[in-house]
């Protein structure tokens, strides 16, 4: 507390300085400077003696003015009146009712909620607190004898906007709080009428649509090719993270009209369920179905590969929808410009083109693996080291062609080097199993051999070249051709660019001649293409 003896009182205070003068407390200074019932600092550090002086014969103004100005939410407000009147179970939709009477004062907002006077509401408790027991009573009743929204069609089995739809056909309005009367939804529950219009105004899609008809969905597609029948709406439907699909809605009730009423003469839907799986349908010779993209594309690719003699690979890139188109060459042919010219004046092609990307990144990817397999083009080399900088104590070697080992041996690190305990997680090599290997100086000639005049390919080439490179410069030997980066070729890198995302282990068992065995199989897979393949 504050000395407040004359010969002690500051020249200037501050507000809690302030509010100990007046007897009040701190934030009700502050609320009172915003409400102006008392002046702003006079200093930078308070207010001067002769304003607090005076501020001080105040007290009763500044305390009106800030329960004058008091404000809470509806549900704040049905508590305070709760507590002032006695009544049980005051709700905020109570409040809005004396709101609506007059007797409550809207002051302000938060986050776009009213906020009420609580002077206004106290006054209410005083002079009207017997109404409020019939204002809650009168509600309590209403929600006894009603239903809101959602309850009353979950009671009809219907969805919310089925029922406002017939509600609104049938002149039955919602009371208060939008909620219907069990009486009006009791009446709902035996119009049968209603009850079918509902439910031949639900929407199917063409899967749906062909279970009403017990029909293949593919016999259904000539239904609609047909003319039979025709699409209410067509909904944008999420099928996987990123990609989006038009899918056609169609009337329940109308499904269910050419399920009672076969729409040509002599058909008999008993003859087309009859039909076998994978056998043509009966409903051909009633409707001639356009190509479909994916069969205009496959069309396409196989008369290309044929016409160049090339095989031709169609991928459809479903998270985006659309079609990837790229294929082998023979002396750089067919060139892009030479397939896009055949896209251009294929007149099948010409709703689809825009859909089509000609020369795909895996594309490349799928060549270069076929090049890389041809005979004597490449090796894949793979170590296994003391640690991420350290030397290396596996090597294997294999013939990418042939998948025949070339180099498979362990290796002697050199003295007084120790295996991280991180790498023998990987390999569970140690040094006691290296004891009677090779060193790297013995080793080091049959790789140069098993490599030279071919592409060294590795899982994580950067890696394996930088040890190789290491290792022999600490042993004091030369490289040779090994030092030549443009020798070496990352089969990591080239997998991202064929599955068109980032870094992946390549699963394999961490010893040397297991992980070159899944990098020849990565090589195979990847030489086989993407989609679909079309052979001359």
């Amino acid at each position: 507390m504050t000395d407040t003896s004359p010969e002690k009182r500051p020249a200037v205070v501050n507000g809690r300085e302030l509010a100990d003068e007046l007897g009040i407390l701190q934030w009700q200074v502050m609320r009172a400077v915003e409400l102006g019932a008392i002046p702003a600092r006079c200093t930078a550090k308070g207010w001067r003696r002769d304003v607090a002086d005076e501020l001080a014969a105040q007290v009763p103004r500044i305390l009106a003015a800030i329960e004058a100005a008091e404000a809470l939410g509806a549900n704040r407000i049905a508590e305070l009146l709760e507590a002032e009147t006695g009544v049980e179970g005051v709700d905020r939709a109570d409040v809005e009712v004396i709101v609506t009477a007059g007797h409550l004062r809207q002051l302000d907002t938060y986050k776009d909620w009213p906020l009420y006077s609580v002077q206004d509401a106290k006054a209410y408790a005083r002079e009207h607190g017997d109404e409020l027991a019939a204002i809650v009573a009168e509600r309590r009743a209403w929600n006894a004898a009603s239903m809101d929204r959602r309850q009353a069609a979950d009671e009809l089995g219907w969805r919310v906007s089925e029922l406002s739809r017939v509600a609104e056909e049938r002149g039955i309005a919602p009371g208060r709080f939008g909620r219907f009367s069990r009486a009006d939804v009791a009446a709902l529950q035996e119009d049968e009428d209603a009850a079918a219009q509902v439910a031949a105004d639900r929407l199917v899609g063409p899967d749906q649509a062909a279970g009403i008809l017990e029909l293949r969905r593919t016999d259904w597609d000539y239904v609609v090719a047909a003319g039979w029948i025709e699409p209410v709406e067509v909904r944008e439907v999420q099928t996987g993270k990123y990609k989006v699909v038009d899918v056609p809605m169609y009337r329940t009730g109308d499904v269910e009209a050419l399920r009672d009423e076969p729409p040509a003469p002599g058909l008999n839907w008993e003859d087309v369920r009859a039909v076998p799986r994978g056998k043509p349908s009966l409903l051909r010779e009633y409707a001639h179905r356009e190509q479909s993209r994916a069969q205009a594309i496959h069309r396409f690719a196989a008369e290309l590969a044929t016409r160049e003699g090339v095989e031709v690979w169609a991928h459809w890139n479903n998270p985006d929808d659309f079609w990837e188109l790229d294929w082998d060459r023979i002396d750089g042919k067919p060139t892009r410009e030479q397939v896009r010219s055949a896209l251009a004046t294929d007149p099948a092609m010409g709703p689809y083109r825009e859909a089509v990307e000609l020369g795909a990144e895996w594309g490349s990817v799928v060549r270069w693996a076929r090049a890389m397999l041809a005979p004597g083009a490449a090796v894949i080399l793979d170590t296994e080291t003391t640690s991420l900088d350290g030397q290396i104590i596996e090597i294997a070697v294999m013939d990418a062609a042939t998948g025949r080992p070339l180099v498979d041996t362990l290796v002697k690190p050199t003295d007084g080097v120790t295996i991280h305990p991180d790498a023998y997680f990987k390999h569970r090599l140690t040094l006691a199993d290296l004891a009677d290997a090779p060193s790297w100086e013995k080793v080091l000639p049959k790789v140069r051999k098993a490599t030279k005049g071919r592409m060294v390919l590795a899982y994580n080439s950067d890696f394996d070249y930088g040890r190789v490179l290491a290792h022999t410069e600490q042993v004091g030997k030369r490289p040779m051709h090994l030092a030549d980066p443009n020798s070496w070729e990352c089969l990591m890198a080239a997998r991202s660019r064929f599955y068109s995302h980032g870094r992946r282990s390549l699963d394999g068992p961490h010893r040397a001649m297991g992980d070159c065995k899944a990098g020849r199989a990565l090589l195979e897979t990847m030489a086989e293409g993407r989609g679909r393949r079309h052979h001359p």
